[in-house]
């Protein structure tokens, strides 16, 4: 299995800084994974209505997963995230033959460990 970064088209890794990274926004406290097939499928989120919001509503306040089912048959899994509102990195799973197996999110909750050196 082998990591890396999710980057977006001109987004290099190789230029971030120690401590810097490529991520996502994230607002009202949750973010989401779907494929770039389902950009236009969930029509309403922005307005607060549609199949994103109803999959909300079932889950309630506080962290929760859910799924919204979309226009031709697209899925979204959504999330509350760590500390809510930000930018979070998402790394990229691979198997043995370089296919995609996984994404996670990291929301930054664990703080990293100390250096030797403190």
């Amino acid at each position: 299995m082998s990591w890396e970064m999710a980057v977006e088209a001109g987004q290099d890794p190789s230029l971030l800084g120690e401590d810097e990274f490529y991520g996502y926004g994230v607002d009202a406290g949750t973010g989401c994974f779907y494929d770039a097939a389902a950009d236009g499928s969930f029509p309403g989120t922005e307005e607060e209505e549609g199949a994103v919001w109803a999959a909300m509503e079932t889950v309630g306040h506080g962290p929760a997963v859910f799924l919204a089912e979309g226009e031709d048959g697209h899925t979204l899994a959504g999330f509350t995230s760590g500390w809510g509102d930000g930018c979070y990195p998402t790394w990229i799973g691979r198997d043995a033959e370089g296919r995609v197996t996984c994404f996670v999110t990291d929301f930054l909750v664990v703080p990293p460990r100390a250096s030797a050196s403190a």
